[in-house]
């Protein structure tokens, strides 16, 4: 294996086309509600949009569903809470959560997790539900699936260690990519834990061989998801996983059904030292991450470093052929390719069931939107509308059905600008869960570039 390297680690802490119903203010879709398609419109000699008779601005918005000053750690028990603060494992103020993840139940309630990954010691736990009791912060979090999973620094590994990024299955599985990592050092292996939702139980455990990782170099952070059995005629048995490792760049493959896993690497997966200083809100700060948002459209894997304004693709035949990296993590590079650039850095990102991928730029802070089936380039995106002061630094997103199968983006911001250069203000508000629903939205073509303030999209 080769020498570790000094990586820097996360400190403390979409043309489209769209369709708008007249009735979009009215709880629920119903395509009975929309007229017939809208064909391509003419376009100006300015590039803008000709009028058509019936056409809209998108009128979705960003809602804010859960937001805290600072976390509210919930326990089950006061002998939980106890024990959290005699193991030092309560600090007022510690923890910067990162994901989210909404799960629908047939009655319509959705129950929401998160994670709050140990970048330092002195944290109850760091996979949670969202509770509907309210503390003098924010929502109370409670532990997941309970406390006896968490309350360790790294000394039981048969536990959860760190939990970074979650994701849900088709079949309502739990999917947890858990770092072992506390504060920068190696405590447990690296380990992918399948919970069923319908009862809460562990299903699955898979420990990373110590050929897909380097012990306090890499840092797995992102699992993302590749069905090939889904149901009704599947039960997800056949799951490929993907985990981005963010500081020794690198892909790490998980197929189920083999129970084994490869690593890939590429230099496209390494960070852009031109682009590893961020500048949010105002606020800047230096963060050199590596591949980190991975997402797939069941053909290509899409992926970028954080440190980056660079969109890349590799077809999923050739990452999940275990033969090809046999010999060599960096075989193929021809099959890598960069499929364009953005203006701007954006962490986390989802792509919906119209192959629509979603991402938050830095600076500015814009929601955009891009099909994957046109060119990667700023006239084929889609900047959707949201107040920047609420998506500063997205962390975690995810494209979900709701109980009446209309997808919804969800996103977790942290403001991570400001837990970087220590100007975080605990009677601020500095962490929110956001929602937005995708019904206006499908796949087509996108006639404003994307320095169009008007936000001219349409909709077939």
């Amino acid at each position: 294996m080769r020498q570790c390297r000094e990586r820097m680690r996360l400190p403390l802490a979409l043309p489209l086309l769209l369709i708008i119903s007249t009735s979009l203010a009215v709880a629920g879709y119903n395509p009975a509600n929309y007229g017939p398609a809208y064909r391509a419109p003419s376009v100006d000699s300015d590039g803008s949009l000709a009028a058509a008779p019936g056409l809209r601005r998108p009128t979705r918005t960003v809602e804010t569903v859960h937001q805290w000053r600072q976390l509210e750690y919930g326990f089950a028990s006061e002998q939980d809470r106890q024990k959290a603060q005699a193991d030092g494992n309560l600090m007022a103020g510690y923890g910067t959560p990162i994901d989210v993840q909404p799960h629908y139940l047939p009655n319509g309630q959705v129950r929401v997790f998160t994670t709050v990954p140990r970048f330092v010691s002195g944290i109850p736990y760091t996979l949670a539900t969202i509770s509907d009791q309210l503390g003098s912060n924010g929502p109370q979090l409670q532990p997941y699936p309970s406390f006896n999973w968490h309350n360790n620094n790294g000394d039981n590994c048969d536990q959860i260690t760190s939990a970074f990024r979650v994701a849900v299955s088709e079949c309502n599985q739990l999917w947890v990519i858990d770092s072992g990592n506390v504060g920068g050092v190696q405590h447990c292996p690296p380990q992918l834990l399948q919970f069923d939702l319908n009862n809460d139980r562990l299903l699955h455990r898979f420990r990373f061989p110590n050929e897909t990782y380097v012990p306090n170099a890499s840092l797995f952070i992102t699992p993302n998801l590749l069905v090939q059995d889904p149901p009704p005629r599947g039960n997800c048995a056949r799951t490929i996983v993907y985990v981005s490792d963010v500081s020794y760049h690198g892909l790490v493959v998980y197929d189920q059904q083999a129970n084994a896993a490869w690593r890939i690497e590429n230099r496209f997966m390494y960070p852009d030292p031109d682009h590893g200083q961020h500048t949010i809100a105002g606020e800047s700060f230096i963060l050199m991450d590596g591949i980190f948002a991975v997402n797939n459209d069941k053909r290509n894997l899409y992926f970028h470093p954080l440190a980056s304004v660079s969109e890349y693709s590799v077809p999923l035949s050739v990452l999940n052929r275990r033969e090809n990296w046999h010999d060599a993590v960096d075989a193929m590079p021809e099959q890598f390719k960069l499929l364009g650039r953005r203006k701007s850095e954006c962490a986390a990102s989802a792509i919906d069931s119209r192959n629509n991928l979603y991402c938050v730029t830095f600076n500015p802070i814009k929601l955009f939107a891009w099909n994957t089936n046109t060119p990667y380039s700023t006239r084929n995106f889609g900047n959707l509308p949201a107040k920047a002061s609420e998506l500063q630094f997205v962390s975690g997103m995810k494209v979900v059905r709701n109980a009446g199968g209309q997808e919804e983006l969800w996103m977790f911001s942290n403001r991570f600008q400001k837990i970087s250069s220590g100007t975080l203000n605990s009677n601020e508000i500095n962490f929110r869960i956001l929602r937005r629903p995708l019904d206006d939205i499908h796949s087509g073509v996108f006639f404003a570039s994307d320095d169009d303030l008007a936000n001219r999209l349409v909709f077939s």
